[in-house]
């Protein structure tokens, strides 16, 4: 079968981010798959069907007009989840109005978590019979480092002895002022460290959240916030050297740092919402995400845990981990195409 995966709207931002991993990692892994011939441009020839692996709620993404058996991934819909926070203006609510008349002709939805497919059915009124459900996984390149090349980039970014991990975005459903209160909340020896490209911009709203709680938390002596990670070791080596990775966020519509995280062996606190617990399964402690103090206290749990602890937790994480592979996304992802296609 004759496929276009279409990411002519993929912009150069979502390259690092998980919209951008999945279709870099989804890309790689169907053109294993034997019978399918994958194009990333039109060259002007039919095909059999088009995959967009990106809708925006509010920009036009999805074309109305369709020359092909089309399927789209619709990661989550979190701007309809937290409207306050995600206000469309004018221009953006044309622009949903279109895409939602996009969506009545496609083929089939993809979606990341059962969680997603709930709120893509219950907000955009897609038939729940078109949502397919195909979970993610972790980073290949995301893996264990050595312990000389743990010690190596503790010293070049000059991280403390403990410390609490966040990697990411710093969007409203993110709730990092939250985390940055719960952190204030652990013993003083106890850091926090964010990283991603946006940490440290306070020209947007949700920059300027963090950065107040920074402040009025007392945390800018614990706080590191590094913006130009962009090598895979050097991400591998600070998951491993973290005391516990944290995921405190209101929703995500999948969670690829949780898995990122276990594949470094570093045990992980997540928010006990949206699709977290389907990813983080049995391996992760769970919190409230408004509850700051429990935050802190399960926090504080987590890097206390003694060796046997440790242990017994890895094995869980292991468990874990084996449900998810990036071969096991592109072979459910075809089966929807043949599905789509009759074959």
């Amino acid at each position: 079968m004759r496929v276009l995966l279409d990411t002519t709207q993929l912009n150069i931002l979502s390259d690092g981010r998980g919209i951008g991993i999945y279709t870099k990692l989804l890309q790689q892994h169907l053109q294993l798959v034997e019978g399918v011939d994958l194009s990333l441009h039109d060259d002007g020839q039919p095909y059999d069907l088009v995959h967009y692996p990106y809708f925006d709620l509010f920009f036009h993404t999805l074309p109305i007009r369709k020359h092909s058996k089309t399927i789209v991934t619709i990661h989550d819909v979190i701007p309809l989840v937290f409207p306050k926070a995600y206000k469309a203006g004018i221009k953006g609510t044309i622009r949903f109005f279109q895409q939602q008349v996009s969506l009545f002709s496609v083929a089939a939805v993809i979606t990341d978590s059962e969680r997603s497919k709930q709120d893509i059915v219950g907000h955009l009124g897609v038939p729940e019979v078109k949502v397919n459900t195909i979970y993610l996984a972790g980073n290949p390149e995301v893996r264990k480092q050595s312990p000389d090349i743990r010690e190596r980039v503790r010293l070049q970014r000059n991280l403390p002895g403990k410390f609490a991990l966040y990697v990411g975005d710093i969007n409203y459903n993110k709730n990092l002022p939250r985390l940055v209160e719960a952190c204030s909340m652990l013993p003083s020896d106890v850091h926090l460290v964010l990283v991603g490209r946006t940490v440290n911009n306070i020209e947007i709203l949700e920059g300027q959240a963090l950065h107040t709680a920074i402040e009025n938390f007392g945390m800018k002596q614990r706080i590191h916030l590094l913006t130009d990670v962009e090598k895979a070791d050097e991400l591998s080596a600070i998951f491993g050297l973290a005391s516990v990775y944290v995921q405190p966020s209101l929703y995500e519509g999948f969670g690829l740092s949780i898995l990122d995280a276990m594949q470094c062996e570093t045990p992980v606190v997540c928010a006990n919402t949206s699709s977290l617990p389907e990813v983080g399964g049995n391996a992760a402690f769970y919190v409230d995400p408004y509850h700051c103090k429990q935050m802190a206290q399960v926090i504080a749990k987590v890097i206390s845990l003694n060796s046997a602890d440790r242990k017994a937790q890895r094995a869980k994480m292991q468990v874990n981990l084996s449900k998810f592979s990036w071969e096991k996304t592109a072979e459910q992802t075809v089966a929807v195409y043949k599905k789509v296609l009759g074959v």
